[in-house]
C-alpha cells in the first residue's frame, strides 16, 4: 500500500472492519522492513555501551525516498539515535522526510531532551517504528505526541524481532530484573563434563565462535567459583568481533584463585564478584567490583536478588556459562528465560548434566520452552529455546 491509496473517509474503513491506517499505525510501504532491519544493524553497534538504555538505531530518508543519514545510540547518557541521524544532515534534507527507528522515541527530558521535539523541529513527515517503548514515561506517549503534530506514524511491522533484540531492556522494564540466558555445550548423552569436571572442549570451533557471538550480545557473562577453578576461563570475546561482557563470578565466600585468568585480567575487563555481605576479599582481587548480598541458611545467594541488582551495574542481560550448580539454582528459581544448547556428536558417559540439581516439586511444574532457532555449526547443532511465558507482545 502506498500513501495515495489511503482512503480519507473513515467510514469506509469502519464498514470493512479494518483498522485506521493512519491513527492506528497499519500503513506500511514496501521498503519499510528493509530500513527497520538496518536500524537493528546500526543499534547493535551500541552493544556493551548503552545499558541500562535500550539499543536503538535510526535511518533517515529524504522526501524523495533517498537515505540521507543514519545514526545509533553510542553510549549511555549521550545523544539518542534519531537525533544523531537528524543532526548529521541539513534540515532541507530532513524536511518532509521519513524517519525509521526500532523503538518508540522518548518524549521526556532525561539525560537528553525529548527526541519527539527534535523530530518535529526537523520537519519529518512520517515516522516508522518497530515497537513501542514499555517504559511508562514513554509507552505510547511518544507516538501520540507525534500524531498530534500531524506526523504519520506506523508501528509494529517487525515488533517481535525488535523486542527480542532489546530483550534485556524490555525485561528490566516489565519484570524489574535482568534477562537471564544460558549457554550449554552438551554431548549426545546430555553431559556437560565428565565425572571429574573436565569439559574443554565438547563442541568444535564453529560452535565456539557462535558462543563468543552470544557473549558479545549480552551485557554480562556469569559463572560459578567451581568453573573458575576447573576450567580457568577468560570469559572474553575472542573468536568474533564485539565488546567483552562484564564478567560475573558467583562465589559467596569471595574466594577465587588469584592466579586465574579472570583474576589476572581485572584491569582490562570489568569484573564483578557476587559475594556474601560479610565475606572478606583477598587484597589481590582489589580491582574486582563487589555485589554483596545476603546468604540464606544454606550459604547460598538468592538468584532472583542477583538479577534484580545487576541492572544497577548496567547489566540488563546476562549469559550463564556454568557450572551445573549455578544453572540448576537459576532453574530452580524459575529464572532461565532462554537456553542455547550446542550439541556435539560425542558420548561422555558417566559425567555431569547441566540441571542435575534441578528438582521440580511435581511433574506439572516442569518449565516449558518454545524452540526459537536451530543451526548447524560445523559438526555440532545449536538450538535455542525461550520460555513460553517470556514474550513481550501478543501473537
Amino acid at each position: 500500500m502506498v500513501e495515495d491509496d489511503v482512503c480519507a473517509d473513515q467510514s469506509v474503513w469502519d464498514a470493512c472492519g479494518l483498522p485506521d491506517p493512519i491513527n492506528r499505525g497499519f500503513l506500511f510501504l514496501d521498503d519499510d522492513l528493509i530500513h527497520l532491519t538496518r536500524c537493528l544493524e546500526l543499534a547493535s553497534k551500541g552493544r556493551g555501551h548503552v545499558s541500562p538504555n535500550p539499543r536503538v538505531g535510526a535511518v533517515l530518508l529524504s522526501s524523495a525516498g533517498v537515505v540521507v543519514a543514519e545514526g545509533y545510540h553510542r553510549c549511555y547518557g549521550e545523544v539518542h539515535a534519531e537525533v544523531v541521524a537528524m543532526t548529521s544532515c541539513t534540515r532541507d534534507k530532513s524536511q518532509g522526510g521519513t524517519l525509521f527507528i526500532n523503538l518508540e522515541p522518548c518524549c521526556y527530558t532525561g539525560h537528553t531532551p525529548p527526541c519527539t521535539d527534535a523530530i518535529v523541529s526537523a520537519g519529518i513527515k512520517r515516522v516508522v517504528i518497530s515497537t513501542s517503548d514499555p517504559n511508562p514515561k514513554v509507552n505510547g506517549k511518544g507516538i501520540k505526541f507525534l500524531r498530534e503534530q500531524g506526523i504519520l506514524v506506523s508501528i509494529g511491522t517487525n515488533s517481535k524481532e525488535a523486542e527480542y533484540f532489546n530483550r534485556g531492556y524490555f525485561n528490566y522494564i516489565l519484570r524489574q530484573r535482568s534477562w537471564c540466558a544460558a549457554k550449554i555445550a552438551l554431548s549426545i548423552d546430555g553431559k556437560m563434563a565428565n565425572k571429574s569436571g573436565l569439559s574443554k572442549w565438547i563442541t568444535g570451533n564453529e560452535a565456539r565462535r557462535a558462543a563468543h557471538a552470544m557473549r558479545a550480545d549480552h551485557d554480562g557473562i556469569m559463572v560459578g567459583r567451581k568453573t573458575v577453578q576447573l576450567d580457568n576461563p577468560e570469559l572474553t570475546v575472542r573468536m568474533t568481533d564485539g565488546p567483552n561482557p562484564v564478567r560475573i563470578v558467583l562465589t559467596a565466600t569471595g574466594k577465587i584463585p588469584t592466579n586465574s585468568a579472570i583474576a589476572s585480567t581485572t584491569s582490562m575487563v570489568r569484573t564483578i564478584m557476587v559475594v556474601d555481605e560479610k565475606s572478606v576479599i583477598d587484597k589481590d582481587l582489589s580491582n574486582i567490583e563487589l555485589l554483596r548480598l545476603p546468604c540464606n541458611e544454606h550459604g547460598e545467594i538468592d538468584p532472583r536478588l542477583i538479577l534484580q541488582e545487576l541492572p544497577g551495574y548496567g547489566v540488563l542481560s546476562v549469559l550463564i556459562e556454568g557450572g551445573a550448580g549455578v544453572l540448576s539454582s537459576f532453574m530452580n528459581a524459575d529464572l532461565l528465560d532462554e537456553i542455547s544448547i550446542g550439541t556435539a556428536p560425542t558420548i561422555i558417559g558417566e559425567g555431569i548434566s547441566p540441571m542435575e540439581h534441578f528438582a521440580p516439586t511435581s511433574w506439572a511444574q516442569r518449565p516449558k520452552y518454545s524452540l526459537k532457532s536451530y543451526n548447524k555449526a560445523g559438526s555440532d547443532l545449536i538450538t535455542t529455546y525461550i520460555r513460553e511465558d517470556r514474550t513481550f507482545s501478543q501473537d
